[in-house]
């Protein structure tokens, strides 16, 4: 895909580019594909969390990296979509900002892990799909989740994900809907957050 090497041959971050399209509320002409989470990552729903009877604040600590490093700006604007997700989740009573040691402490890190173009198979890290008919490139994630609970030891999980670029006229994903750039990243991280609340459920951690 000429894009991709493009914006590589000037060291700009793919997934920069997503976001200032994101920021500008559209979808750039120059993408002339539609947008797919990887089919291989389990789908969790918020109906799949069960509140506890006695929910706890949390404080939630965000940080986005692209493959260049720290990136303030998706930060920024995605820092918001991970807070609403553990809000709606309706398993913490609230989710702040500043925390104490008396407070349980999420912390999201979201980095930018490969950019792979080109229609053929594509090696991507275990547990994502490196060969859907009609893509275009991927642009692959790795998601670290920390949680502590006051006194308690430290639950570590990662998690890979990626978005698909495919061609508009691709058929085959089964029920599977197209998205913005936008729409993509925001269910990429939603699902990514509701993954790993679920994971915390099932081994009693909250």
């Amino acid at each position: 895909m000429k894009l991709f090497s493009s914006l590589r041959s000037r060291g700009i971050s793919i997934l920069a580019t997503l976001i200032a399209i994101i920021a500008a509320g559209c979808v750039s002409p120059q993408f002339d594909a539609s947008y797919y989470l990887d089919p291989k990552p389990a789908r969790t729903d918020y109906s799949d969390l069960v509140p506890p009877v006695s929910r706890q604040p949390v404080y939630l600590v965000f940080d986005m990296y692209s493959a260049e490093g720290s990136f303030p700006e998706a930060t920024r604007k995605l820092g918001p979509k991970v807070a609403r997700t553990i809000s709606n989740s309706r398993m913490f009573s609230t989710v702040s900002k500043v925390g104490s040691e008396n407070m349980a402490r999420i912390s999201v890190s979201m980095r930018e892990t490969g950019v792979h173009s080109g229609h053929g198979p594509k090696t991507l890290p275990a547990g994502l799909s490196s060969g859907l008919p009609g893509s275009r490139g991927v642009i692959t994630y790795g998601f670290t989740f920390q949680f502590q609970a006051p006194g308690k030891e430290t639950v570590k999980k990662v998690y890979p994900h990626a978005v698909h670029l495919v061609d508009k006229d691709t058929t085959g994903f089964g029920d599977a809907l197209p998205m913005t750039a936008g729409h993509a990243v925001d269910r990429m991280v939603e699902q990514a957050v509701l993954g790993f609340l679920l994971d915390l459920q099932k081994e009693r951690k909250l």
